[in-house]
């Protein structure tokens, strides 16, 4: 059995720059942990070379709570069908554990009758580990729980993620840093295929606010 957690949506919904998306309705609120949108804690510039370069950083105690919580963004219009997307990630200080990531294929959907956020999601730590999961309404089922592969570099060192799209196939496929590691595909509904891309971040109970904080650097092509 996959393991589920309830995590909130809440209303931190603040104005933002041109281009950045805004929700137009939260999930129904559960119990804790927070699963949390923002933008203002995901800053991104341009480098030199046309990438996007985005860091995540906080050490504000608002966000530690005793369950731990998620944190994630995403921008801009909904894509056409998913075909690939590569990031380059780190973590440069936060507990290793903690894990972070993208977001893809992200929508709301009419569910029971309420517009429900769904997205899918591929998370590494500072372990050599990664997770996959699709989150739905505030539910996150994983699909398969945290592996570990030798092919991630450890200790906060840059990681190259690339996820791929056979259409055909109808499988999703994870490469990390030129090495497939796995195969997924999302057969229950709302079945996600298309939608908007973002990033993730947790922070667990085990880290150190005020005092250490978390700082994570997401590098993207997004031309």
């Amino acid at each position: 059995m996959p393991n589920r957690w309830v995590i909130i949506l809440t209303s931190l919904f603040l104005t933002g720059c041109l281009g950045e998306y805004l929700p137009e309705s939260i999930a129904d609120l559960y119990e804790t942990p927070p699963f949390t949108w923002s933008y203002e804690l995901f800053e991104s510039t341009i480098t030199e070379d046309g990438y996007t370069r985005t860091i995540f950083r906080t050490n504000d105690v608002k966000y530690w709570t005793l369950e731990g919580s998620t944190i994630w963004t995403v921008w801009g219009e909904a894509e056409a069908v998913f075909t690939s997307r590569t990031v380059r990630m780190s973590k440069s200080s936060g507990f290793s554990t903690g894990g972070y990531g993208i977001v893809f294929c992200h929508g709301e959907h009419e569910i029971e009758g309420y517009k429900k956020h769904a997205m899918l999601v591929v998370m590494i730590n500072n372990n050599r580990q990664y997770i996959i999961g699709k989150a739905v309404g505030g539910v996150f089922t994983d699909f398969g729980w945290w592996r570990t592969t030798p092919h991630l570099d450890s200790g906060g060192a840059p990681n190259l993620v690339t996820v791929t799209y056979d259409e055909e196939a109808e499988k999703f496929r994870l490469i990390i840093n030129g090495h497939e590691v796995d195969q997924f595909s999302d057969n229950d509904f709302p079945v996600l295929r298309s939608g908007r891309n973002g990033y993730i971040a947790v922070i667990t109970p085990f880290d150190n606010f005020p005092f250490t904080g978390i700082n994570i650097s997401f590098l993207e092509d997004k031309r």
